[in-house]
């Protein structure tokens, strides 16, 4: 979705049944990402809006793919991931062994260049990792500050290590100020291509339609591996072609995705 039309494809609103101090939340929200203000639920005219209730915010699909429309709203809960039992820190973890954590070694920084819901972003996290997420769609980083918010609540250690941003990561990426550590590791998750045979659940095919395809992954990558310090860490379905045709220097596989390594 182009940032030209989020407006008319993305509203804010409120529970109808919260006060006053979440009516100004929402409209501080809207002002903050450049999206209409829509007091009434039923005067919303937007495919998509942004409901700030009592707990959360989270995104509901008003128009469109009947598949989409209605049903759970999109909310994003980071407290729900495993990163506390013996599985969920281990070392061994596809994604852990790829962006290079060794145990009693210093944990890296980390730029992830396509936070999406935050879910990598989280487990690095979880695991001392300094990261910061940048996210260009200002719709899904509005969720996911959200979540973050809430997750600090429960994981206050977690949320300190972890912020943020929206914004174009190649740009941020080829404009790294001078002053500014490079990230040891950037970590990228273009949006896996479509025909998969899975069916992609609502969260993710909402996700496609407010980001659309990364038709752009390869100048992402390209301005990851002139920023990164040490390396790149690329994460592909485990059959799909590598992004560019360009050779990492290891991969790490797990079950259904991999990890393509660039030491840099």
């Amino acid at each position: 979705m182009n940032a030209s039309d989020l407006s008319t494809r993305v509203s804010v609103t409120v529970e109808p049944s919260e006060g006053s101090p979440h009516v100004l939340a929402a409209m501080q929200l809207a002002d903050a990402v450049g999206l209409p203000f829509i007091a009434k639920l039923d005067d919303i005219t937007t495919p998509m809006t942004l409901v700030r209730t009592g707990d959360q915010l989270e995104l509901r699909v008003l128009q469109g793919d009947p598949a989409l429309v209605g049903g759970h709203p999109i909310a994003i809960d980071l407290t729900q991931l495993d990163t506390r039992s013996g599985p969920g820190r281990a070392l061994r973890q596809p994604l852990l062994k790829a962006v290079g954590l060794r145990k009693g070694e210093p944990r890296p920084t980390v730029f992830d260049a396509t936070a999406g819901f935050g879910e990598d972003a989280w487990l690095l996290a979880s695991m001392g990792c300094h990261v910061t997420a940048a996210e260009r769609s200002p719709v899904v980083a509005a969720l996911l500050r959200d979540a973050l918010r809430r997750a600090a609540e429960r994981e206050p250690t977690t949320a300190s290590l972890l912020r943020v941003i929206v914004g174009d990561s190649i740009t941020l990426l080829r404009d790294w100020p001078s002053e500014t550590p490079r990230p040891s590791t950037v970590y990228l998750d273009p949006m896996f291509p479509t025909g998969r045979k899975t069916a992609e659940r609502k969260p993710m095919r909402v996700l496609r339609q407010l980001i659309g395809d990364d038709v752009d992954s390869a100048a992402l990558l390209t301005a990851a591996i002139e920023t990164a310090d040490r390396r790149v860490v690329v994460k592909r379905p485990s059959r799909a072609p590598t992004v560019a045709g360009r050779e990492p220097t290891h991969v790490q596989r797990g079950k259904s995705v991999r990890y393509d390594v660039y030491i840099v």
